[in-house]
């Protein structure tokens, strides 16, 4: 067992964390005695308190037990999974509470996120090789394969969220983004009739993918309908009367409101909003906000359901149109 003290960080955990890491890596298996209370505290120099703590912890998750005279020995096998996520976003959120709301206790996940930036993405991959059991991984960007991805073992990583490239080596429970949209759109298309023009801010530096662009292109074309994509960030007067928008950000989503306010213009019938991922915020806001969505409690379910099995999945989570007072 390994434990190398960190100053910053409760040595109850610390502890708890070293034996479970200990039990994952096949140190210690399920029925194995744990070295004692006495020899832990002596070897690592820790008081007999701390170390009784985190062997409480750890009987507290159903992971270790104990027995009269004999000590603690390992009930369950723990699973340490790696979680790389994007960015943390109250979608993100859905997801992950959905994910351990479905795990055992002796599952272990630890989450990182690599905020759009690809040498941390590589550098956090690279940094866990060979240390965890599975490995949960939203790419870096839709449609561009790493091939850091190759150094994993592909039937220990499940890719989730993004990923238009081919991946058939992978499991992966990914949303569309492409023909997705244009059915999306298609689906509400009478609504969107209602106005003159229907406009897309899409920021240069928006994370949502860039390849949806000439699916909304074509969507307009092919129904004939007026559009604008503006690939820059939205201004006062980007907001006219007669037109329905679709925002590529949740950010931009409160300053529309807020200019629309300002020029009493009412969400609905006189301008026209979606925006994408669902949020509880959207159905709050004025009359509520229309969203093009993915399930992400779904995906957070069939993650743990590949992680307690370990059989392979490829699927794509459905997107839909939901209308709100917005639209």
């Amino acid at each position: 067992m390994v434990l190398d003290l960190d100053q910053n960080r409760s040595k109850v955990q610390q502890v708890a964390d070293a034996i479970s890491s200990a039990i994952s890596s096949g140190e210690f298996k399920e029925g194995d005695l744990l070295p004692s209370i006495n020899k832990t505290s002596s070897e690592f120099s820790l008081s007999r308190d701390t170390v009784y703590k985190a062997f409480q912890k750890l009987k507290a998750k159903g992971i270790i037990e104990s027995a009269p005279t004999k000590g603690y020995f390992v009930t369950k096998a723990v699973n340490t999974i790696f979680v790389l996520l994007d960015v943390f976003s109250s979608f993100k959120d859905d997801f992950y509470k959905e994910l351990i709301s479905h795990l055992p206790v002796n599952y272990r996940l630890d989450l990182y996120f690599h905020q759009f930036n690809e040498k941390l993405f590589n550098n956090l991959i690279t940094d866990s090789l060979g240390r965890y059991d599975l490995y949960i991984v939203t790419n870096f960007i839709n449609d561009v394969y790493y091939d850091v991805l190759d150094r994993l073992d592909n039937s220990k990583v499940l890719l989730i969220d993004l990923g238009k490239f081919k991946k058939d080596k992978f499991s992966y429970v990914c949303q569309g983004f492409d023909n997705t949209l244009y059915d999306c759109l298609t689906s509400g298309l009478d609504l969107l009739q209602k106005y003159n023009e229907i406009r897309f801010i899409f920021p240069l530096e928006a994370e949502h993918p860039k390849s949806c662009l000439p699916f909304f292109m074509k969507f307009c074309e092919d129904n004939k309908l007026k559009h604008q994509l503006v690939r820059r960030k939205m201004k006062v007067s980007d907001v006219s009367e007669g037109v329905v928008y679709l925002l590529a950000r949740h950010s931009d989503v409160v300053e529309f409101v807020k200019i629309c306010r300002a020029k009493k213009l009412k969400l609905g019938e006189d301008v026209g909003l979606i925006t994408f991922n669902d949020t509880p915020m959207l159905e709050v806001i004025e009359n509520g906000i229309s969203a093009i969505s993915t399930d992400f409690k779904q995906i957070g379910k069939l993650t743990a359901e590949y992680i307690k099995t370990r059989k392979k999945i490829q699927t794509y989570v459905p997107t839909k149109l939901i209308v709100r007072g917005s639209l």
